[in-house]
């Protein structure tokens, strides 16, 4: 079963507002193949964009103070760390904002519609994207178009309310063209993997456990600290296996890529961001004949990703995975759609 994007608005937007010129933002979500949390200590990270899953807005000058109308949250089973209604509503608010004093234009006057079919709290990259769109929506009504650094900039400023400190990896993946990405130090680089019609996918299966990022980071560094030396050696193992896993996707060796991938998740679970759900499902994967299985993005719940061998491999994994208890299954491509 897919993601279907939900109702933009709660309540019909002011019927004038249908005659005003709009503009409008896209983004998409992303998932992490390699490098969640150790790429804050400077180690690289291997991401993907994931067009199927988009975040669109439109923005109208009308008469009244900034006025930002979106889908609800998905934030799947309620825990403490899900975010509330006013959280989502600042973060949306702060995006209007950065955007707003780039331009040096009036922090008011925008009416804002955001559309998305991104869960939150899954890995998916919910608050970047959303951020992405908006920020695109208020330049575009505004005759103007940012670049990508630029773009990099205001996301980055949205994303440190949301998680803290963030490392910049889904600012950069949510606006890529497509295609996964090598990110380190704030930039990213495109890798090329050659594909086909039997070429492997990803099987993403939801654990329906909202994760936090925030209380993922902290943990990982109370982890590393008490850890010490052996916590040091995690993160370098972490960041050797990146680059050794860049090196099987460009080369299509995805069988050795899976490995890599099984490796990643067991240092992410020695950190402690791995949870029972997330363990269930990738002991579920693996035993389906997965090439390689792992979670994707801060951990604690969200999702799980497993390499599947081809595209009839990724529909027996999808029915092994619900089985398991997952509470909905994504299919993405390698490479560019």
């Amino acid at each position: 079963m897919q993601w279907v994007p939900r109702s933009v608005l709660e309540s019909p937007a002011p019927p004038d507002l249908a005659d005003r010129e709009a503009g409008c933002g896209r983004a998409s979500a992303k998932l992490i193949l390699f490098g969640e949390h150790v790429v804050l200590y400077g180690k690289p990270a291997i991401s993907l964009p994931v067009p199927s899953l988009p975040v669109t807005a439109e923005a109208r000058r009308w008469d009244g103070p900034v006025v930002v109308r979106s889908s609800p949250l998905d934030t799947g089973r309620s825990t403490p760390a899900a975010p509330s209604r006013r959280d989502a509503s600042a973060l949306t608010r702060l995006a209007v904002s950065v955007v707003c004093e780039n331009l040096g234009l009036p922090d008011d006057g925008l009416f804002v519609s955001v559309d998305s079919g991104i869960p939150a709290g899954r890995g998916f990259g919910s608050s970047a994207a959303s951020s992405a769109a908006i920020i695109r929506a208020v330049a575009g009504v505004s005759g103007r178009t940012l670049d990508h650094d630029t773009m990099f900039a205001l996301i980055q400023r949205s994303e440190a309310f949301a998680h803290g400190k963030a490392s910049g990896v889904d600012a950069r993946t949510v606006i890529s063209a497509g295609g996964p990405i090598w990110f380190q130090g704030g930039a990213a680089t495109p890798l090329t993997v050659p594909t086909g019609e039997s070429a492997p996918v990803l099987v993403v299966a939801d654990t329906g456990v909202y994760g936090s990022t925030r209380e993922a980071v902290a943990l990982v560094r109370e982890r590393v600290t008490e850890l010490g030396t052996a916590g040091q050696d995690l993160l370098d193992r972490a960041g050797t296996i990146t680059s050794a896993a860049a090196t099987d996707l460009t080369a299509a060796r995805f069988a050795a890529l899976g490995e890599k991938m099984t490796a990643a998740h067991d240092i992410l679970a020695q950190l402690g961001v791995s949870c029972p759900e997330i363990e269930t499902l990738v002991a579920a994967a693996l035993d389906a004949n997965a090439l390689g299985a792992k979670l994707s993005g801060g951990g604690l719940g969200g999702c799980v990703i497993a390499l599947a061998a081809d595209p009839e491999a990724a529909v027996r994994l999808e029915g092994a995975l619900a089985a398991a208890g997952a509470q909905r299954c994504h299919t993405v491509p390698l490479g560019p759609i």
